[in-house]
Parts: C-alpha cells; structure tokens; sequence
C-alpha cells in the first residue's frame, strides 16, 4: 500500500492481477455526497473485491473531498480522472489505465462494469474461466431471467427487454448469427438460447484490443460501450454471452420503480442509444 492512502502499490498490484487468474476490473465514479445510495453501493464492490482479491481500477471525478478520500482508503486502485468528457471520455481512460497495470498482458481479460452492481464482482474468475476456454474476445455477461426480473424496476426489465429483442434483430439483420448463450441453465422448452443482454452494462475484453474502446470518438455516454463492441464484431473478433446469476441491490429497485424519471431515463435509451448501436453495423469507423 501507498503511504497516502490504501491504494495498492504496484508490487501488490501484479501480484494481485497474477493471482486473479488475469482478470481485472475497471469502473468510473462521480458522486457529489458520501449520502449517495450509489455511492454506498460503489463502496460495497469495491468491499467485494478486496474479498475476492480482484484487482479494481476506479476512475474518479467526484466533486466531494470526503468522497474522494473515502474511495483511496477503499483498497481500490483509484486514479482521478483526467479525460475531458463524460461516462465515455471515463470509460476510454480507466480502461487505459487498466490495460497499463503491472502484470496485465494481451491476454488479461478487463471487465467493465457499473459501480453499484455489487455482486457483479464475484461472477467474474466465473465469466473468464468460460470465456478462455472457448477462446472469446470479448464477452458480454446474460442476466439470468429469474433473477432479472425478480430484483429490477420492472419497467427496466420491460424496456431493456424490448431493447434487447431489437438489438438482437438489428445484428441478424446484418448477415450474422445470434451468439448461443453459455453458462448457468439457459436452455428452455424451446431449445438453446440464443442472443446477447446489450443494455445489461458490464461486458470485457481482451487487453489486446483495448484500442478499439480508446479509440472511439463517437458520443460520451453508454455508446461508449457497446458501438465499439460492433466494431469488434465487423473486424471478425470473437463475441460470447455468458449467463450470470447476477441479483441486482434491491435499494435500488426500490428507488427507481414507479419513479418518473428513471422511466424516463429508459426510454431515452431505447429512443437515443439504440440507433446509435444500430448505425454502428454500417457506419465507417
């Protein structure tokens, strides 16, 4: 650990990424008081990676002081963020700076994920250990149907389901097959499962093609994540969905459910984000 804070030092940081079994984890932060529910969660993953002994760069652009001070004595690799921009100039900038962390090679998977989405953490040795044997580039976790719908606002499971099924016809629409969803028990009645979850969040790739994401100068916000995830399937990289029994914090659900303008905030994804995603199948980058 540094003297300043609890920030592990470099030595502990490649030991850490060896011991994780090459998986790191980044995120980015901006919260304007330590009463924030998100940031209480926030300091609950960060809690669970300590346990978990995974690596977890966050990128911090928080106003606060004693939010700031509270995320270095975390135990998390906390870096402030100096990027122009918002959740996509963040986004470019933290997976920079976990690409670069000692230990970290090609092949070293780096996960994205929110930093509320405590539990996500424990569900990623699970996510690598599939992804590396069937050989993925890139992965993008499937929520577990069950546990979608029993622990998110359910106007979320509404429209991020719609959102999904959409996406899911935008990529047939463009020659290519539906990824079969691997993992935890997927099959149904009516056979495998196909598909990807795109407005789950959290998804990684292999360190070696970090640049794709660094490289995108596209819109700051959630198109950041998934139009280079297009790109990378046009340039013929490999993608899988891997099903997470992934429960999200209630508090959550209990916020956000019934409220006008988390609704709203849905529905200007599905109205903004989507055809951005669409756009990327054909666009020239």
């Amino acid at each position: 650990m540094t003297d300043a804070d609890n920030t592990p030092a470099d030595d502990s940081i490649q030991s850490l990424v060896t011991e994780s079994g090459g998986v790191v984890v980044f995120t980015a932060t901006y919260y304007d008081s330590t009463l924030d529910l998100r940031f209480q969660l926030c300091l609950k993953t960060i809690a669970e990676s300590v346990k978990e002994g995974l690596p977890l760069v966050v990128l911090d652009a928080s106003p606060s002081s004693a939010v700031r001070s509270a995320l270095e004595g975390s135990g998390a690799i906390v870096h402030p963020q100096t990027a122009k921009g918002r959740k996509g100039a963040a986004l470019r900038e933290a997976a920079s700076i976990a690409s670069a962390l000692p230990g970290v090679d090609s092949d070293t998977l780096l996960c994205w994920q929110e930093p509320e989405k405590v539990g996500m953490i424990r569900l990623w040795r699970e996510v690598r250990k599939l992804s590396s044997k069937i050989g993925s580039d890139i992965v993008l976790p499937w929520r577990d149907a069950g546990c979608f719908s029993e622990t998110y606002p359910r106007e979320q499971v509404h429209s991020e389901t719609f959102g999904n099924l959409y996406l899911d016809a935008v990529l047939k629409d463009s020659g290519r097959d539906l990824p079969l969803v691997l993992g935890s028990e997927v099959n149904n009645d009516h056979g495998e499962q196909r598909g990807v979850d795109w407005h789950f969040g959290p998804f990684a790739f292999l360190s070696k093609h970090t640049h794709i994401w660094t490289n995108y100068r596209g819109g700051d916000s959630y198109d950041a994540q998934l139009v280079p995830i297009v790109h990378s399937i046009r340039k013929g990289l490999s993608a899988s969905s891997i099903c997470v029994k992934y429960r999200a914090p209630l508090e959550m659900k209990q916020e956000e459910e019934g409220d006008v303008g988390f609704i709203e905030k849905r529905l200007w994804q599905l109205n903004d984000l989507d055809p951005r995603v669409k756009k990327a199948w054909t666009e020239e980058f």
